[in-house]
């Protein structure tokens, strides 16, 4: 070591001495005060110093070179746990860190109270009220029509960090089936036109969101406000798709922010079917058009929430973002946002989400962000998930909300665990050879099955869990062992929003509700919001049908079910 190096290094000594010091002293006065935890949290912090004094003095000091506090000061504790648990994983300027989930606590704890004097993470419930809404009417004695409407997704997420960068745009999708009732039920598609209309209050996006300021840069064109780029507008009126025999559309802009001020992320669309000819209501009927910027990117990368202190990404949280990605992968990404030319994630990382090229050298978007953050967010439950999407049980959108929630089946039975689920898409990209898949996938182990090499890869958003793994011939699976992880559906046609029943007529997704949010759903802004058509139909919320209800469609008892693959013999209801 030069002399210079020697210097400096006793320096930092003397500096790490002294700090320790100063730590320890304000740990004392942490203890005391009114969000201590009790002796637990005591406990806990003078474990976190003494392990900060042995792994991180030697590098980091606490106010003079190399302060740790520049790197962390807004980093909450859950963030400072995920920061020590892939440091040393991907990037080599930090060792491993050397301990287990009890150790890392308590140094993340340390880092975050003692030193950067921030509140300990609390569990924090969003107040959530039902919202009334009146219910659409059918009466089965005059009624001719069925009119069933499903949103493809049981959560749409938006990205409303717009000014910096973006990776999902406003944008919902709809579908539709019209039935004409009788003893042999008839799909309707031609001589009708299908309208849908958001509520009020919803119909004008583009004050709540910069989408549309940069929209030149972001998607590479002028968009008149609340237009997306599809061309559809908060009302307008559905396609029929000869194909899929569906009245369809995509692309209809959406916000959580109501003009009100207020925050929903289930405002609800009515669809009305008319006659082309004189334009007489035939049947009309709400559905759920869900959507939230719920996104915890705050958690690790720092900065507030962007409203109301509940939701959406604010401009240093996404600032925080890009001035990673641009040290970690040598962009410009936030200088070009700060002289208004933020990017959108998928001009460099394909997505079929979006149905964007971007480099078809570089991982996909899906591949890219679960690749990442798995490596600091490995060894964690399921609750991990709710880090980024918005399916926190106590937060604002609670976005889990159907009878498999309800039975207690959650993410990972249909997804995997975090590793799992990341090692899926990786492989995905590992035939064709993309960069940073090995780099990625080195430090992750599956754990719901023995081996990587037992991992099924898989194309996001074309090939999902196959409902059928545990939904066999319309059998009730079992509740406690079914599992569909690692069996994906080959392709789009096996989605289940594309599937149809055994005679090919009716979508399954029509009878059983939206994904995350299948009859009877469950949720907190209204116990029956997302049962309308159920509860319009049958004044039941189960799968349209159930329980005798044929009638609402063949207007007679029917003996025998043939819409599931194995037609099973029907209990008349009384």
């Amino acid at each position: 070591m030069s002399g210079r190096g020697l210097f400096r290094a006793l320096v930092m000594l003397i500096c790490a001495s002294f700090v320790w010091g100063a730590g320890e002293a304000a740990a004392d006065g942490a203890h005391g005060t009114k969000w201590s935890g009790g002796r637990a949290l005591k406990a806990r912090l003078a474990l976190g110093g003494r392990l900060f004094k042995a792994q991180c003095l030697s590098c980091h000091s606490v106010g003079g070179e190399n302060d740790i506090r520049q790197a962390t000061a807004n980093v909450s504790t859950v963030g400072m746990e995920a920061y020590l648990t892939g440091q040393g994983r991907l990037f080599e300027h930090m060792p491993l860190f050397e301990g287990g989930v009890r150790e890392r606590r308590a140094v993340a704890e340390y880092v975050s109270i003692v030193i950067n004097h921030r509140k300990p993470d609390d569990v924090v419930t969003v107040p959530v009220k039902p919202i009334a809404f009146d219910m659409p009417t059918f009466d089965p004695a005059k009624d001719k029509y069925v009119l069933l409407a499903w949103n493809t997704l049981g959560m749409k997420c938006i990205s409303d960090s717009d000014r910096f960068f973006s990776f999902l745009p406003p944008g919902n999708a709809f579908g539709a089936v019209l039935i004409e009732r009788g003893p042999r039920p008839r799909l309707v598609s031609a001589g009708v036109e299908l309208d849908y209309a958001v509520e009020p209050g919803f119909r004008n996006p583009a004050a709540h969101v910069d989408f549309w300021k940069f929209a030149p840069t972001l998607v590479g064109k002028e968009l008149p406000p609340n237009v997306s780029t599809a061309g559809k507008e908060p009302v307008g009126q559905m396609a029929f798709n000869d194909k899929s025999r569906q009245f369809e559309v995509a692309g209809v802009p959406l916000t959580p922010f109501s003009d009100d001020g207020s925050l929903n992320p289930y405002p609800l669309v009515t669809v009305t079917a008319k006659a082309q000819v004189g334009g007489a209501v035939l049947a009309r009927t709400k559905l759920v058009a869900p959507v939230d910027s719920e996104m915890g990117c705050r958690s690790c990368h720092g900065g507030p929430w962007r409203v109301g202190g509940v939701s959406g990404i604010s401009d240093e949280t996404a600032r925080n973002i890009l001035a990673v990605h641009d040290k970690r992968s040598g962009t410009k990404l936030l200088e070009q946002a700060q002289v208004g030319k933020p990017v959108l994630c998928q001009s460099c990382h394909p997505d079929t989400l979006l149905n964007a090229a971007g480099d078809p050298k570089r991982l996909n978007l899906p591949a890219a962000i679960h690749g990442f953050h798995a490596n600091y967010l490995t060894g964690r439950g399921e609750e991990v998930c709710s880090r980024c999407h918005p399916d926190s049980p106590t937060g604002l959108t609670r976005c889990l909300r159907d009878n498999h929630q309800k039975s207690g089946i959650g993410c990972s039975r249909c997804h995997g665990l975090l590793e799992d689920h990341t090692i899926s898409l990786l492989k995905g990209e590992l035939a064709a050879g993309k960069e940073r898949v090995n780099w990625l996938l080195g430090h992750l182990k599956p754990r719901m099955v023995a081996s990587v090499a037992a991992v099924n890869a898989r194309k996001p958003w074309l090939q999902e869990p196959d409902c059928a793994t545990c939904h066999k011939d319309g059998k009730r699976p079992a509740r406690k062992t079914s599992i569909a992880f690692n069996n994906w559906g080959e392709g789009p046609a096996k989605l289940y929003r594309s599937q149809k029943d055994a005679m090919g007529a009716m979508p399954c997704i029509g009878c059983h509700g939206a994904p995350h949010a299948t009859y009877p759903a469950m949720s907190a802004y209204g116990r029956n919001r997302d049962n309308i058509q159920p509860m319009q139909y049958m004044g039941l919320a189960a799968s349209l049908g159930a329980r005798g209800n044929c009638r609402m469609c063949h207007t007679q008892d029917m003996k025998v079910d043939k819409h599931h693959a194995a037609p099973v013999m029907l209990r008349t209801q009384r």
